[in-house]
């Protein structure tokens, strides 16, 4: 608005300077001819001044001596009003009408004078100056004259004040001049006007400009038809319009484009030409922590990963020939190596030729974890299976070498047969039950059940083992029933896992110690025991098939590994889960098995 304020102002000045300009111009001209036309002027009274004082001393008689001339031209100049003197040959002036006659021979000689000199060689003179005499500015004009035929001619001469002349010229000099100035005043004034009055549309149409530059694009200018500003305000409304639909179209681009960006489940990173992180999404910013910060930074930055780094190098370099035009993939590993994804790197071209890139990461973590999984399911249940194959098949054949074996050793070797086949038997029950329990969609048909009775009946089947290390059962559950949503065999198989796990860790002559909290549409189980615990990074992988931790591996035959599996899929089928914590607070040791199951408040 400033800027526009200076603008204009100095447009005006400009005019007005012009317009001083040729009014000056106007003035000089006006001044130059009013000169001439009143010197003209006084240049033609004079002549006909010296005319009517050439013709009266003609006519006058009985002039015959100097005072005689000096008399009669001081009266003839009183009359008249001007000074006129006579100068004889040889430049002597003889009579003034303004000099006393005994003065006259103080008087300097004329004949040097320029009105003199052209007098006497064009007949007339005329000349204009200051004088001494009258201490004055005069117009001289003067001519040669023979006042009888028996002397030489002399000259005679007018001298007219120039002042009257000077104040008419410098009195309509000052009134063209005043008038000259009034007129740059009211021109410059209406000029002003003008201006300010077209400052209103101005500043119209440029709080609408910048209004829409602001972003409201809906701003309109409204003139008449006709106006001296309506077409330009019409194109200003026009162009609005267009900027508001484009607007419009582009902000529903971006917001799909963004809920798209930011609906992704993979993270999503955009490079700049120069391999910096330009833009991210909310999948991304869950990958990295801290994101916002990262963004101007390079992926190794951000990521920490140098083979991520050095690929994003590799797209964007031009070195990389064609091969930069299509996807480039790697596998690397965040969060010290607990998440791993899947990356692949595209490079695009923007709209001024230069070269980004999009880095796009796919979780694949648990894809991983799955397929250590298989690979330790394999391990391990290749080993459950080896062991007592390897003793079955050692008795088998120790036995078929002996041609008429000990009774009692007999007895023995088919104990440990017999013991080693049903330990395959339970082993292959267990897997044919954890995989009736994954076939199966969705939860479980469950009915209301007494969680104790359960709970009871799963004890009693581990007495003889528990009983036989003189472990004991402490309950801290309600003493009549304590109901959930779950199948009845399937809870007291949960139990029972749960309890004879903590039996076989526990010390002897020890106690498991069992306990409930019911909290809204939620009972939450705990199970015990005072074992040696399991460490942080085997807790939750114990609950896969086969896995133990390895300083128990072994040490009992009779567990197949399957148990803690076959809990966490029937609480899952059942609405529930389960976890552990270890060691236990405050003794430093043991482990806590928790599960929950929906309570019959929530079962309808």
């Amino acid at each position: 608005m400033k800027n526009l304020f200076s603008s204009k102002m100095r447009i005006l000045c400009c005019f007005w300077l012009v317009l001083l300009a040729a009014l000056l111009l106007v003035c000089w001209f006006y001044y130059q001819s009013l000169k001439k036309e009143l010197s003209s002027e006084a240049q033609k009274r004079a002549d006909q001044s010296l005319h009517l004082v050439h013709w009266m001393l003609g006519q006058k008689e009985g002039i015959e001596r100097a005072d005689q001339l000096h008399k009669y031209l001081t009266d003839l100049g009183r009359e008249m009003g001007f000074r006129i003197t006579y100068i004889a040959p040889g430049g002597r002036v003889t009579a003034d009408s303004e000099v006393p006659y005994s003065h006259l021979d103080s008087l300097d000689n004329h004949a040097s004078r320029p009105e003199v000199i052209q007098a006497r060689s064009q007949e007339t003179g005329f000349a204009t100056r200051f004088s001494r005499t009258s201490q004055e500015e005069l117009i001289y004009l003067a001519e040669t004259i023979s006042l009888n035929s028996s002397a030489a001619p002399g000259v005679v001469r007018v001298a007219i004040p120039y002042s009257p002349f000077k104040s008419r010229f410098n009195r309509l000099s000052k009134v063209f001049i005043v008038t000259v100035l009034l007129a740059f005043v009211v021109i410059a004034a209406i000029s002003y006007a003008l201006i300010r009055q077209l400052d209103k549309p101005i500043q119209t149409m440029i709080a609408a400009t910048e209004a829409i530059g602001q972003g409201d694009y809906r701003q309109r200018v409204r003139f008449q038809p006709g106006h001296e500003f309506y077409l330009l305000a019409r194109s200003i409304n026009t162009t609005a319009e267009l900027i508001d639909r484009q607007i419009q179209t582009i902000s529903e681009q971006k917001q799909q484009l963004e809920a798209i960006f930011n609906g992704m489940k993979e993270g999503l990173m955009v490079l700049d030409s120069q391999g910096k992180l330009k833009d991210l999404n909310m999948a991304m910013a869950e990958i990295i922590p801290f994101a916002v910060q990262n963004i101007g930074r390079r992926p190794l930055e951000a990521t920490m990963s140098l083979d991520l780094q050095k690929a994003c190098d590799h797209v964007l370099s031009n070195s990389g020939g064609d091969s930069g035009d299509y996807p480039h993939s790697l596998q690397i590993a965040l969060r010290g190596g607990e998440s791993i994804y899947d990356v692949t790197i595209v490079r695009l071209a923007d709209g001024s030729g230069g070269a980004g890139a999009i880095a796009v990461f796919h979780d694949i973590s648990e894809l991983k974890r799955l397929e250590k999984v298989r690979q330790d399911f394999v391990a391990n249940v290749s080993h459950e299976l080896r062991t007592p194959l390897t003793s079955i098949k050692g008795y088998t054949e120790t036995l078929l070498s002996q041609q008429s074996p000990d009774p009692e050793a007999l007895f023995s070797f088919l104990q440990v047969i017999l013991r080693n086949t049903d330990h395959m038997v339970k082993m292959v029950d267990d897997l044919l039950q954890l995989a009736r329990l994954e076939a199966q969609s969705g939860q479980t048909q469950t009915a209301v059940v007494d969680a104790v009775e359960a709970l009871n009946v799963a004890w009693k089947a581990c007495l003889p083992f528990a009983e036989a290390k003189k472990v004991t059962l402490e309950q801290h559950l309600p003493e009549r029933e304590l109901y959930v949503a779950a199948e009845f065999d399937q809870l007291v198989q949960v139990f029972r896992n749960l309890l004879e796990n903590a039996v076989r860790y526990s010390p002897s002559e020890d106690k498991i110690t069992v306990a409930c909290q019911v909290a809204g549409a939620k009972a939450t189980f705990s199970i015990r025991d005072n074992g040696p615990g399991i460490p942080r990074q085997h807790q939750q992988r114990v609950f896969e098939r086969f896995y133990r931790v390895e300083k128990h591996r072994g040490k009992d035959p009779g567990s197949t590994g399957l148990g803690l599996a076959i809990c966490r899929h029937i609480l899952i089928k059942n609405g529930g889960k389960i976890w552990l914590t270890s060691p236990n607070e405050p003794e430093g040791r043991g482990a806590t098995f928790h599960f929950t199951l929906p309570s019959s408040h929530s079962v309808v």
